[in-house]
């Protein structure tokens, strides 16, 4: 009515005036469908809501379970005997026994005054070791049994079982290497015959 007014009439006008009044119809109707959708589905929200908020039952009573002994009733008890006081180990001896020169060996020292006994001793001792082979070995071996107190005899036995044994002669030096720890045994020479004969024992066939 307002676009009539205003376009001052006209078949055209009243054409336009005609189709909007179908669209606002067409309109309401639109909207009064969807008013009553609305409608619906607000009152199947309202019912879900219902549901949801009713609190769900609760669980069953689990059955309780009687409670498990400490000790299982098929346990043996089985009486375990003391343990017996381990003997104690026999007792090892490992004191080395100070082994005395033969006394035969000890006639020459009792001859001569000690200071000219000890040069003569030196100078025996010097000549023997300027030799080579058997009979530096030689010279050495006789040296200790004629001064078996000296305090270079356990190396001069030392000495005479290695030129022995480098001149083929391996049994004999073996055997002057194992008199070492025996008749001298505070000697500063122990150790070295000690390893010359672990030598002579791996050296056996």
């Amino acid at each position: 009515m307002v676009l009539s007014a205003c376009a001052g009439g006209g078949d055209a006008v009243r054409r336009d005036v005609a189709a909007l009044h179908d669209e606002i119809a067409t309109l309401r109707q639109q909207n009064e469908g969807l008013g009553r959708r609305l409608d619906a589905m607000g009152a199947r929200l309202d019912g879900v809501s219902e549901r949801t908020a009713r609190p769900a039952p609760p669980p069953p009573p689990a059955a309780q379970e009687e409670p498990r002994p400490l000790v299982p009733p098929d346990l043996a008890v089985v009486r375990v005997a003391p343990p017996r006081t381990p003997r104690a180990a026999p007792p090892i001896a490992i004191a080395v026994p100070i082994t005395e020169p033969d006394p035969e060996r000890l006639d020459a020292l009792g001859d001569r005054p000690g200071r000219e006994l000890a040069t003569e001793a030196e100078a025996e001792l010097a000549s023997a070791r300027r030799r080579s082979g058997v009979d530096r070995a030689r010279a050495l071996e006789s040296f200790v049994a004629r001064y078996p107190r000296h305090p270079s005899a356990d190396n001069a036995l030392v000495e005479a079982a290695r030129d022995y044994a480098d001149s083929g002669r391996a049994a004999v030096g073996c055997e002057l290497a194992r008199r070492v720890p025996e008749d001298y045994p505070a000697g500063d020479a122990v150790a070295g015959a000690l390893e010359f004969a672990a030598r002579c024992e791996r050296s056996r066939p």
